[in-house]
């Protein structure tokens, strides 16, 4: 007995056997999986993360761990995940900052959304809002675009930073339509969205999770969305697509990511679960309240998704000279 199997190790030490990793594979998950999130308890991302990994636990047969690790524009997650076993029990909750936008305007990254990840699956998806100050006579591209060419400097709009998706949507508005804006930049969504609601900038691009609750206590009006249908929180608010700029659809985004490396098996049994994930009514009841839905892809979809994400936004960010410092 000991003959065949003495042959068989030194076949596969040669390389003429596969590694016998099946059998493992069919038994994932057999222990608890960590999902990295690169942002602080308590935000969208996270909160988000955390409702969609106690669904698919359930259909994986294993506890879904949510761990946050924030800091350097979600890079240090990025990076921790990147130098993880490729096991799949240690995942990256990423999105559109992580690994479309930091490939964009980042010098150096410390780690590669494509070369040092695989992809799994599309987690969320949902648009953006352009909004006025509740008060404002703005009530419509046109008039934002017709105002704004009327003011000597242009009008300010609010950011909430330096190549941040709604900064480079902003700047895609400005080209497709001709509005004459400026920004204004702040340290996050929050600050910028309370100088539009109280009145001190007219005009802000922003996610419907940061401006619903001033829309609904009657600051804020949303002139236009990105997505190509009509947000059901807000059923009058036109598409940029009904507008006739269709260029201007775009949408903020989650996704699930492995160490490179992972083995399809294992990638494909962790998509499988987000898609039937994505098709629970409390979690779409969820994602709803902010303007999105669930989202799910094949690993391979995925992997074009971000692709084509990253030449979409590099376009702009070139076009603009932006290059940040990690």
């Amino acid at each position: 007995m000991r003959r065949p199997a003495c042959f068989a190790l030194a076949l596969l030490a040669l390389g003429v056997l596969p590694p016998a990793v099946g059998a493992d594979d069919a038994s994932y998950p057999s222990h608890p999986i960590r999902v990295i999130v690169p942002w602080p308890a308590g935000g969208v991302a996270d909160s988000g993360t955390r409702r969609v990994a106690a669904i698919m636990e359930k259909t994986l047969g294993a506890r879904m761990i949510v761990d946050n690790r924030p800091g350097a524009s979600g890079q240090i997650a990025t990076e921790y995940v990147a130098k993880a076993a490729a096991d799949g029990y240690t995942i990256l909750s990423g999105d559109i900052a992580t690994h479309a936008l930091n490939a964009c305007v980042f010098a150096s990254l410390r780690a590669h959304p494509l070369n040092d990840f695989e992809p799994i699956t599309l987690r969320n998806r949902g648009p953006m809002l352009l909004v006025v100050n509740a008060a404002s006579q703005i009530k419509s591209l046109d008039d934002l675009v017709k105002r704004s060419l009327a003011e000597p400097d242009g009008l300010p709009y609010a950011s909430p930073g330096l190549g941040t998706l709604q900064h480079l949507h902003t700047e895609r508005l400005i080209q497709a339509t001709g509005a004459k804006l400026r920004p204004v930049l702040f340290k996050g969504e929050a600050p910028g969205i309370l100088d539009v609601a109280g009145g001190q900038l007219p005009v802000m691009m922003t996610f419907p999770s940061v401006a619903l609750p001033h829309i609904q206590s009657g600051k804020l009006r949303a002139i236009a969305v990105t997505a190509k249908k009509r947000v059901p929180a807000l059923p009058d608010t036109p598409t940029f697509n009904e507008l006739g700029r269709p260029e201007l659809e775009t949408y903020g985004w989650g996704a699930f990511f492995a160490p490179k490396g992972t083995p399809r098996p294992i990638l494909d049994k962790l998509s499988a679960a987000m898609a039937k994930a994505s098709e629970d009514t409390s979690l779409r009841a969820f994602t709803a309240t902010f303007g999105a839905e669930p989202a799910h892809s094949t690993p391979d979809e995925t992997r074009a998704w971000v692709r084509s994400e990253i030449d979409r936004l590099c376009v702009i960010t070139k076009r603009l000279g932006i290059r940040l410092e990690p």
